[in-house]
This record gives structure tokens, sequence and C-alpha cells, in this order.
């Protein structure tokens, strides 16, 4: 049984959007558009956005910042991957995780945090759909090591908690895309790996992410 394109359109806040959009700018392994510095403050914003919103939806604090841990270890993560040089230097030095949350283990403490959230007996099910989320946008960390199975049983075990709790319905509808093979967004996981949704513009991303976000936040409960 997996989630569902439904219950990601009530779960998924519309912040996501703009960090979907940025995850996805980095996969094909260029620089960022704009400069370190102005870069880096559009990473910050979107984490201060993802909180806003959230809070202002009613979600009590430790909810607000373990989405938030979420999006900042995505955030890192893509950024350390792909920046070169003395940008990669720098935001390895002073990465967002350690800004935002003087955490420096984002790999295992992230996998921590949503292991204890599934273990709740009724578990925010908008935070687990943030979770998955960040984990099909291509987030690792420390399956690095343990590897993709395991990082797929997870994903697995956050969309059987969410279509128990939502009822089961189809995720194909599911827009959040990438360029590479190792960030790609699929309704219809695979057991031995991803099934790839491309897009043929960065402008039909955008558009599908927006439409699809937007209508996500009207719903928005847990």
């Amino acid at each position: 049984m997996i989630a569902t394109a439904s219950t990601y359109t009530t779960l998924l806040p519309v912040a996501l959007r703009d960090t979907a959009l940025t995850v996805t700018s980095l996969g094909s392994d260029s620089a960022p558009a704009t400069s370190f510095i102005d870069f880096r403050k559009k990473c910050t914003r979107q984490i201060d956005e993802l909180r806003a919103e959230l809070t202002a939806a009613g979600h009590p604090r430790e909810v607000v910042e373990d989405a938030a841990y979420a999006q900042c270890a995505l955030l890192d993560e893509a950024a350390l991957s792909t920046l070169k040089g003395s940008d990669r230097d720098a935001w390895e030095r002073e990465p967002l995780q350690v800004v935002e949350f003087q955490s420096h283990d984002a790999g295992h403490e992230l996998v921590k945090r949503i292991e204890r959230r599934l273990a709740e007996p009724q578990p925010i099910l908008q935070l687990l759909a943030i979770f998955s989320a960040v984990l099909r946008l291509g987030f690792t960390g420390k399956f690095a090591l343990d590897g993709e199975v395991a990082r797929t049983a997870l994903i697995r075990t956050i969309e059987e908690r969410l279509s128990r709790s939502s009822g089961p319905v189809d995720t194909r509808g599911s827009v959040i895309v990438s360029h590479t093979a190792r960030r790609r967004w699929s309704g219809n996981l695979p057991t031995a790996g991803w099934i790839v949704i491309a897009c043929a513009a960065a402008a039909i991303i955008y558009c599908a992410l927006d439409q699809w976000l937007k209508t996500a936040i009207a719903g928005m409960t847990y």
C-alpha cells in the first residue's frame, strides 16, 4: 500500500514548492544561477517561510521544528553535493543545520526523528508527508552507507502509515521531480528502484508544483 496523490495534495505545505525547485535546479550538477550569498539567503528564506506557514496553520513548535529540520537537511545535502570550490568549503564549514539547529549530524538525526514520529500512536500526518517528500527529493543521509534498500523501506513505511490514516489512493499524480537519477519523484515506486517522472522544461515543473501545492495549503490538517 502506498500514500496517494490526494494525500500529498492535502498535506504538503506550499512552502515546500520553492525548496523542491531549488533542489531540482541543483540536480543538473551546475552551480546555482545566483551568487553564493544570494543562494544562501534564498535557502534560509525558504526555511523561514516553512516555519511561518506551519505555525500559522496551528502546528505545535516541535512539529514545526521537525519539518524545518528535514527541509534544512535536504538543502544542506543538495548544496554540498553540487557546490564547487570555495563555495562548497564555506557551506561545509557552516551548513544550514548548524546555523538553524546547532546540529552537525542531520544524516543520522533526521532518520531518528522520522522513526520517532512513526512510532507515535497518532503521528502528525502533514509531518509524515513532509518527511516522505524530503526523502523522495533525494535526501540520503546515513543511507549513503546503509544502502538504497533501507532508504526505500523507510519511504514505504511512511507512506503505508499515511495510507492507513488517510485511505489508499494512487500517487501517480505527484509532481515533485528532479533531473538526476538520484533525485526523482515518483508516485509509482517499484521495489527495486524509482520510476522517473520527467518534465520538458523548468517552467512546466514550476507551474505543476505551484498548482499542486497551492491546492495543498487549502486542506492543511493533522
